[in-house]
């Protein structure tokens, strides 16, 4: 899963920012990542020194949540540092968001700054650039999950 791959080069990523360094599988593992999603010569947004990795077209359903912001969303772009996404709040350039995003029993969490905005019927699309270290949460249900409120509010 897309989501999956963006998730392990972050973590990656976030380790050498740590300065906790790579052992020479991780290092693999990134140089692996960052050649899938190198940019591709009729790539004319990439090649001219704006961004270094590509995007894949896709459509995965987030929660966007920041400052006075909990709003559900739509990913049309996703890469290893940044994506697109479309019925979108107003999100300033350098807004500081959280997306959240479920899959299965899995829960993915990255952080993001805000970089570009623009109209798209009565919500917004934003371009958002990926940073730090993402989160993976295992979901684990001790009794059977009885539908609530709550359910019906996320949906």
């Amino acid at each position: 899963m897309l989501v999956d791959l963006v998730f392990q080069y972050r973590t990656l990523l976030g380790k050498c920012d740590l300065g906790c360094g790579l052992d020479w599988d991780e290092i693999e593992a990134m140089s692996g990542l960052e050649a899938t999603f190198a940019p591709g010569s009729d790539d004319a947004r990439t090649s001219k020194g704006g961004r270094r990795f590509r995007r894949e077209k896709t459509t995965v359903s987030a929660m966007m949540r920041g400052d006075q912001i909990n709003d559900r969303v739509e990913i049309v772009e996703l890469g290893l540092g940044g994506l697109v996404a479309r019925n979108a709040p107003f999100i300033a350039r350098g807004e500081h968001v959280e997306l959240v995003i479920e899959s299965g029993d899995i829960s993915y969490r990255f952080h993001a700054l805000g970089v570009w905005l623009t109209d798209d019927g009565d919500d917004y699309r934003v371009g958002l650039q990926l940073i730090g270290m993402p989160v993976r949460l295992h979901r684990a249900a001790i009794s059977e999950h009885v539908a609530d409120i709550v359910d019906k509010v996320a949906a």
